[in-house]
């Protein structure tokens, strides 16, 4: 075999790996994590369209703070994310399993680390759906 024809396999072989990936990719979007994206849209458009006094306080002066606007931007997102959470906690009880003890303060740990978790799996996806559009 010639090294011509070893580099035309190796491409071939690279181009069909490269396919296989993106079947296997876009089937657990499909199948998985776009339920999911779904469901953290619905729960991001209920979180914002009612969002807590305190976060309305924020978003209002925003505006006139233009210095402290990443901050604030970052504690306004804190926020959404949290009540985000705490709405997919409240419908899927299920979740609840990975943070309870019966050590109130570790359990307290626990639902942290667990939202720290749910946060950054959030993020992942939402920025995946920046990606793609």
């Amino acid at each position: 075999m010639s090294k011509m024809e070893k580099k035309e396999i190796m491409l071939s072989m690279e181009q069909d790996l490269n396919e296989i990936s993106k079947l296997i990719w876009n089937y657990i979007d499909e199948k998985y994590i776009g339920s999911f994206r779904h469901t953290i849209n619905g729960y991001r458009s209920e979180c914002e369209s009612n969002l807590g006094k305190e976060a309305q306080l924020i978003q209002a002066i925003m505006p006139f703070l233009p210095d402290e606007k990443g901050i604030l931007q970052l504690i306004l997102d804190a926020m959404m994310y949290n009540d985000l959470i705490d709405r997919s906690l409240r419908e899927h009880q299920e979740l609840t399993t990975f943070y309870r003890d019966e050590n109130k303060e570790r359990e307290q740990i626990k639902k942290l680390a667990c939202k720290l978790i749910m946060v950054k799996l959030i993020k992942t996806i939402e920025d995946m759906n920046y990606r793609k559009e």
